[in-house]
């Protein structure tokens, strides 16, 4: 059986992720004592299925046809996350990965902003 990913799905994994393994910031994830977690790009990767800091690289030219439909999801994904937080792509050089890795390392952000980011764009409103 084929599961269809959308931001539906990807939205609760993600979340689990951060609640299950921890929020950090000033990098993707983390395993040294006391500072354990994953940021908000890594979770949404992790949460659609995608390999550890598979969204830090860069897309594959060729692969399975799984990991690039979970690939696209997932920046699908950040986009849409990015734009309800204030990215606007037309004068934003930055990707939403980039625009949501800053985001989610701004001094003071919290874990409950970021858990809030990932809910259903109507309830962001």
């Amino acid at each position: 059986m084929t599961v269809t990913i959308t931001p539906g799905t990807i939205r609760p994994a993600a979340t689990a992720v951060l609640h299950r393994d921890g929020w950090i910031q000033g990098n993707y994830t983390s395993d040294r004592r006391g500072r354990t977690g994953c940021c908000l790009v890594e979770a949404i990767g992790r949460g659609t299925g995608l390999p550890p800091l598979a969204l830090a690289r860069k897309k594959p030219r060729h692969g399975d046809a799984d990991f690039i439909a979970k690939w696209d999801a997932a920046h699908n994904l950040m986009d849409e996350i990015a734009t309800s937080l204030g990215r606007n792509p037309e004068d934003d050089e930055l990707s939403p990965k980039w625009w949501l890795t800053n985001w989610n390392d701004r001094k003071g952000r919290t874990l409950d902003q970021v858990l809030e980011a990932l809910e259903p764009a109507q309830e962001n409103a």
